[in-house]
């Protein structure tokens, strides 16, 4: 079937007898009324076997297919209700068959075989019955809208199934994608943290080479441009270069034990205490709070194994980083 009618239910009947097809057009030509069920019908009348197999093409073709088709068995000249049978539910798997018949030597389960499947199998015994006529169209005519609507709700959650399914396999995609991503993030940090090793070796290098070039090459100048006599007017200058030196040479120091020991941001605070700046004048200059300050000597004192409070922490710098 290609199509689904809802309303009004289209009924064949295919008989050889002309009163028998006028009483399917009387009895099915108002609204019948059951339980739940409430329907006009549509009804089709073939003479023979042939006649019905085109109708029930078209209603194919134009998505109005039958819901009932009443079969009478015996449909001289041409062929009989069995093949005809057999060849619309060739055309149609819905459609509901009841088998109409005044002959008693039919085998049921011959009819069964060839017209399958049995739950969409009725027989009547002729003559027809106004009333049994009535029940077997609201009794199928029920059961064929049923069974659409119960494909159609299949149909709908297939394809939610399938939605649901490509959701899942999208997210399974996002989850191997952010799992990429997380793995590339994790190897550029590694890869940072290695850059930032090399670069703060590299710092370090670089500040051991300013000293030794500083103390080989500057310090000695400074030292012999002092102790000449011509150059008496210009000894403040020198002395205030030599401490600049001084400072900044101790300063960049990376090879004494007391940079080995301390941090940065503790060495620059080692640098200024050695200079005889308060603690005070350290926060102001590093935009630090007093505390802070105080928190970084008590670890320098700490690193540097200076357990005696009696200490002086600017005296032992001075003398550590003058070595």
């Amino acid at each position: 079937m290609n199509g689904i009618a809802a309303n009004p239910l289209r009924i064949l009947a295919v008989d050889d007898e002309k009163g028998v097809r006028n009483l399917y057009r009387d009895v099915l030509s108002f609204p019948i009324f059951g339980p739940g069920f409430e329907c006009d019908f549509d009804v089709v009348l073939c003479a023979q076997g042939d006649e019905a197999l085109d109708e029930v093409k078209k209603a194919n073709d134009r998505d109005k297919p039958f819901a009932v088709a009443f079969l009478d068995l015996n449909l001289p000249p041409g062929p009989d209700g069995i093949w005809t049978g057999e060849e619309i539910r060739n055309l149609d798997s819905y459609i509901n068959f009841v088998i109409v018949t005044g002959m008693l030597d039919i085998d049921p389960r011959e009819i069964v075989r060839r017209i399958p499947p049995e739950d969409k199998l009725l027989y009547i015994q002729k003559p027809l019955h106004i009333q049994e006529l009535r029940q077997f169209a609201i009794a199928l005519g029920s059961k064929w809208q049923s069974e659409i609507l119960l494909r159609k709700t299949n149909d709908e959650l297939g394809k939610k199934v399938k939605e649901l399914e490509k959701s899942r396999k999208n997210l399974i995609s996002n989850k191997s994608e952010l799992e990429n991503v997380n793995n590339e993030l994790l190897e550029t940090n590694d890869a940072l943290s290695v850059l930032a090793r090399n670069l703060d070796r590299a710092r370090k290098e670089s500040e051991k080479r300013i000293i030794e070039r500083t103390r080989s090459l500057i310090t000695p100048i400074i030292e012999r441009l002092h102790n000449d006599r011509g150059m008496e007017k210009y000894r403040t200058d020198l002395n205030l270069l030599a401490g600049f030196i001084g400072d900044l040479t101790s300063d960049l120091t990376s090879d004494t034990k007391i940079a080995a020991s301390l941090s940065t941001t503790e060495l620059r605070i080692a640098s200024m205490i050695r200079t005889g700046m308060s603690s005070e004048e350290i926060a102001g200059h590093q935009y630090i709070s007093l505390s802070t300050v105080k928190t970084h000597r008590k670890n320098i004192r700490k690193k540097l194994n200076l357990r005696n409070s009696r200490t002086n922490l600017k005296t032992y710098l001075q003398n550590e980083m003058d070595e």
